[in-house]
């Protein structure tokens, strides 16, 4: 991981105080080589201090709690900690902010938690089941599946079954999280599939002979392909993946084609268009099916992920298991790259949450 000198907060820029960031998958994708990043401090999912404020700003001030929302809505590929440095680092400089004003909103000093890392994993289950809802038309979806077992998939779980979702199955990789998944309440056992053997039969028998309406995909870059052609087995005629992964390189190779995710990711981004944009794609199978994919969340959809975690806060607050300083941050990554790799031992965290600035705040 990367040091940083502290920036010069110049007229019109805002200086932060990161307290709490989250070790998102997708940090440890990049740090394990399995995705692309141009940045060289990684970290984009958290909520900060302001801690000093240019002369020409009026927007900011001094104190203000603050989320970040990593991916610019008009540039999609321009993302926080990936396109450049991100949060794990004592001060952030955001330059020009009044013009940047997606990239930082103000939030209450009660956000100021570990819990707050969940705002924008929330807010993109949020577009995932709106996404999703969309396609069902005026009756609604009952019966999905989430593809992964780390916390935006049990995220993407929660979000669904508040919505119109009667039931819900997870598809677990070879990793443990997902006993702690069911241990910790979030699934039956009888609703946890292996995406190992007889997948599509699986979901079928769990629904009683009838076939899924949407697939939400949360899984490992290198996961997304078999992910998606499994899916293309237990979907049914006019259904809908929904790809939250992203795959490297983008283009995966489904029964029926090929789908470059990245372009499809940058049809719906920063949660734009509202009503989602599909594609429709026929299996070798001959089944049509809408597959979609997301990029970014909305300032919206960010807000009605802070309103969900603020009513429901008990149903979210299990998935942060580790709290750990900075100091610390190397290891809980390196932790994480070797369970990613199935090496890992002793017990594996759910969701990392490094703290920052503990002595300042």
């Amino acid at each position: 991981m990367s040091t940083a000198i502290t920036p010069e907060c110049g007229p019109d820029d805002v200086l932060i105080a990161p307290r709490f960031v989250g070790l998102c998958g997708t940090d440890v994708q990049v740090c394990r080589r399995g995705q692309e990043a141009v940045a060289n401090i990684l970290g984009h999912e958290g909520v900060g201090i302001v801690v000093e404020v240019g002369r020409a700003v009026t927007s900011w001030k001094q104190g203000d709690a603050v989320v970040f929302n990593p991916v610019n809505p008009v540039d999609p590929d321009e993302v926080l900690g990936l396109s450049y440095d991100g949060l794990f680092q004592e001060r952030v400089l955001i330059q020009n902010a009044e013009s940047v004003s997606w990239l930082i909103h103000r939030i209450s000093h009660r956000m100021l938690k570990p819990i707050g890392t969940l705002i924008v994993p929330v807010a993109t289950a949020i577009y995932s089941a709106r996404l999703a809802s969309t396609v069902a038309g005026s009756l609604g979806m009952r019966r999905a599946v989430v593809v992964g077992d780390g916390p935006i998939a049990l995220i993407n779980s929660i979000v669904l079954r508040l919505s119109v979702y009667r039931s819900v199955q997870m598809i677990h990789g070879s990793s443990s999280r997902y006993r702690w998944a069911v241990g910790n309440g979030y699934f039956e056992p009888s609703n946890v599939i292996p995406r190992t053997g007889l997948v599509a039969e699986s979901v079928k028998r769990n629904f009683g002979g009838m076939e899924s309406e949407a697939v939400i995909v949360c899984v490992p870059a290198e996961a997304t392909e078999q992910s998606a052609n499994d899916a293309l087995g237990y979907l049914k005629p006019g259904g809908l993946i929904n790809f939250v992964s992203s795959s490297f390189p983008p283009v995966i190779s489904l029964s029926g084609g090929d789908v470059n995710l990245s372009e499809l990711q940058r049809r719906n981004s920063s949660g734009l268009p509202s009503a989602g944009a599909f594609e429709e794609f026929v299996s070798s199978a001959g089944k049509l099916v809408n597959i979609s994919g997301q990029r970014g969340v909305s300032s919206s959809d960010l807000h009605a992920g802070i309103e969900l975690l603020t009513g429901n806060s008990q149903l979210f607050k299990s998935l942060i298991t580790d709290v750990v300083a900075m100091d610390k941050a190397v290891s809980a990554i390196g932790n994480s790259i070797d369970w990613a790799l199935g090496r890992g031992d002793g017990v594996r965290s759910m969701k990392t949450v490094i703290e920052l600035n503990k002595d300042v705040f």
